[in-house]
């Protein structure tokens, strides 16, 4: 049978993967040898941004409230394009910490020694900072130049990242932990609010789903981290691919600054109002008082529909970020997976649903969209309502029940959660537009992720402390589950959407 064709295509598979895999580490080997040069291209990248904010404006214009929707132009695609690199790099950074686990707390003479607890509070340092921040970093990303915050966010992480494998103890660590989430506070907001000020038609979902599903290449890739860590072909160790990866992300600073714009205001359209309508719109909308503290809170908060999604997203993101934190170790408890094994497994095949899913349902919710002004919440709202009992029924083995499940049928089980966080990912930003004042919509994510980050943040350490207690990680991940039904079913009772 060895010689059989499956036998033979997998071998054929595996010679490709080695192939890859060498010339990876050797790229990885090289951009090793200048991550000290990290902080002196910070420098130079933040200099060089600031320079260019001084000289184009620092202020943000806003899109006025009747702006003319057209086709999105070259530069709205390479907007999401460019982007779509820098969320990679987030979220691989992001994922990368929880699939070197037992690297970093139990690797020996390198390793810095800690409780999981104690681990779970490093992610919940980063989270809560990210949470706090988020509002804030929203706030500026409507009131300053959204390129800008995102330059800056950008030369901050790769700072962080260099730093986090710098750090001796366990102080160290969970401070550069901390300071992540200051960049990442800045940037989300920023790039969803930029790509939907370029795309304000049909094609908003698909371009938020573009950009989002950087998000899930960043995890999976994430996932081969212990490979990049301790596999003979690159042997970097855990502290020398954070440098790296910090070099890597100052490098590509360049690239943003080159090929990144904001949107310009439109110009008139004279089918759709004359040009003193616009003009008085846009005189209207760039009020200084328009964007005071208080009446953007106020503006926000008019109706239900705020709040609503506030508690939605607290929900979603109990699932998301226990899965982003602890699901690697959970594979571990429950199939007793090395930690190389654990943390692809636990990546690859639920990245591969979002992946999937937030480009279909961003397809589905646009052309929908055209019919049903709110098919952008019933897509996330039917995938919430179907992904929730499927991640319970996944955990029923750690409850205790006497249910086998396979390690196959648990990961497409959990995958599931995968599905639903694409879908949200996709309609969110379009589903918050389309309920609030649309220049207020970066300030309006910030308090979405402040939510979710802080449901993330409990959820990380709780289950880091439960897990000191004795008790299974499959607890939390269960009643997470819940939330996620509770989540979809809120989306069918939003308010009616006003078209956008």
């Amino acid at each position: 049978m060895s010689d059989s064709p499956s036998n033979l295509f997998l071998y054929v598979i595996e010679y490709i993967v080695a192939i890859i895999g060498d010339i990876f580490g050797s790229l990885i080997r090289t951009c090793s040898h200048y991550s000290s040069l990290t902080l002196v291209l910070s420098l130079i990248v933040a200099v060089i941004a600031i320079v260019l904010g001084i000289k184009n404006g620092l202020r943000s214009t806003p899109m006025p409230l009747s702006a003319p929707k057209k086709a999105p132009g070259k530069w709205a695609w390479i907007a999401v394009a460019v982007l779509w690199v820098v969320v990679m790099l987030n979220y691989f950074d992001r994922q990368l910490l929880a699939v070197l686990n037992k690297s970093i707390t139990e690797g020996g003479e390198n390793s810095i020694p800690m409780t999981q607890a104690q681990f779970g509070m490093v992610t919940s340092a980063f989270l809560i900072v990210y949470a706090a921040l988020s509002p804030v970093g929203g706030y500026l990303a409507d009131r300053f130049s959204r390129k800008f915050i995102i330059l800056c966010s950008l030369v901050v992480w790769s700072v962080v990242t260099w730093m986090t494998g710098q750090s001796s103890s366990y102080s160290e660590l969970i401070f550069w932990r901390g300071a992540m989430g200051v960049s990442e506070a800045f940037y989300i907001p920023a790039a969803l609010a930029l790509i939907s000020d370029y795309h304000r038609g049909s094609t908003r979902s698909m371009a938020t789903g573009l950009h989002m599903s950087g998000i899930y290449a960043g995890q999976i890739l994430a996932g081969y981290g212990a490979w990049i860590a301790n596999d003979p072909a690159c042997a970097l160790g855990w502290r020398l691919t954070f440098e790296t990866f910090g070099f890597i992300g100052v490098a590509y600073a360049l690239i943003v600054i080159l090929f990144l714009r904001d949107p310009q205001t439109p110009a008139v359209d004279s089918e759709e109002e004359t040009a003193a309508e616009f003009t008085k719109t846009v005189a209207e909308t760039t009020v200084a008082d328009d964007f005071g503290v208080g009446h953007v809170l106020r503006s926000l908060f008019t109706g239900r529909a705020m709040a609503m999604l506030l508690i939605m997203y607290a929900c979603a993101g109990f699932a998301n970020w226990f899965l982003m934190g602890w699901y690697p170790r959970l594979l571990q408890d429950m199939f007793g997976l090395s930690e190389a094994d654990a943390g692809p497994t636990a990546t690859t095949w639920i990245n591969i649903a979002k992946y999937g899913a937030v480009l279909l349902a961003a397809v589905v919710a646009d052309v929908w969209y055209r019919r049903n002004k709110n098919a952008r919440a019933y897509v996330p709202g039917i995938c919430f309502c179907l992904a929730g009992p499927c991640v319970i029924v996944a955990m029923l083995p750690a409850l205790g029940l006497p249910i086998a499940l396979s390690l196959a049928a648990t990961v497409t089980l959990v995958s599931m959660q995968g599905v639903a966080q694409g879908s949200l990912d996709a309609t969110l930003m379009p589903v918050l537009r389309s309920h609030i004042d649309e220049r207020f919509s970066a300030t309006g994510y910030g308090l979405l992720n402040l939510t979710s980050v802080s449901a993330g943040a409990l959820i990380s350490w709780l289950g880091g402390f439960l897990k000191d207690s004795g008790v299974a990680l499959g607890v939390p991940l269960s009643i997470a589950g819940l939330l996620m039904v509770l989540c979809g079913l809120l989306f069918f009772f939003l308010p009616k959407q006003k078209a956008n």
